[in-house]
């Protein structure tokens, strides 16, 4: 099929007549693959049901969706080179959880979440934990943390647990004393963030 002249000379798209473009094709298919649509599903979870998903995870056996869960919402909140741990659980772990790995700052400065700076150039732990006992998890998740051959800069412990304030701020005085890391300011908890 030869396209009439009348269009070709007036710019017209002359690859309506052959159907579809693949980019509008995929673009059906897969619009969150596109950075200039508009259109998105927005998923919103109540902050109910995620306190009692949080709350049950142990008695439905689903640390393991904890950990996945968690080492995510780092990834787009504090640093997205997390490293997740490999191998065997209970026991056979190698101290983290998650970790971070190095990325050239070319790469970093082009990262549109977390804080691209110090993650890309350090050794960040993580250790995640759906246990009630919160406390002497994280006593424990630190003190093996602090014990690595390479030692991390800082280190994250995410809990499944709502925490008090007063709590937490005790413990991480604690052990940021008892491990000799330097004090960090928290991040906001999870279930109370309203702005993503």
């Amino acid at each position: 099929m030869v396209p009439e002249e009348g269009n070709a000379r007036n710019g017209a798209d002359t690859t309506a007549s052959m159907g579809p473009r693949p980019s509008d094709f995929l673009r059906a298919r897969r619009p969150e693959r596109f950075s200039d649509t508009t259109d998105r599903t927005r998923i919103v979870l109540g902050r109910d049901l995620l306190s009692y998903k949080l709350s049950t995870l142990t008695s439905t056996k689903q640390e393991m969706d904890f950990e996945d869960f968690a080492r995510r919402l780092g990834e787009r909140e504090i640093c997205p080179n997390l490293l997740p741990q490999t191998g065997p659980t209970g026991g056979g772990d190698s101290k983290t959880d998650a970790s971070t790995y190095p990325v050239a700052p070319v790469l970093a400065d082009r990262w549109f979440r977390g804080a691209p700076k110090a993650p890309s150039e350090e050794f960040w732990a993580f250790a995640f934990s759906a246990k009630a006992s919160w406390r002497s998890k994280a006593r424990s998740d630190v003190d093996k943390i602090a014990k690595l051959a390479i030692r991390p800069s800082l280190i994250y412990f995410v809990s499944s647990q709502l925490i008090k304030d007063k709590d937490r701020a005790d413990t991480e005085a604690e052990l940021t004393k008892k491990a000799r890391y330097p004090h960090q300011d928290p991040r906001s908890p999870v279930v109370s963030r309203e702005d993503h």
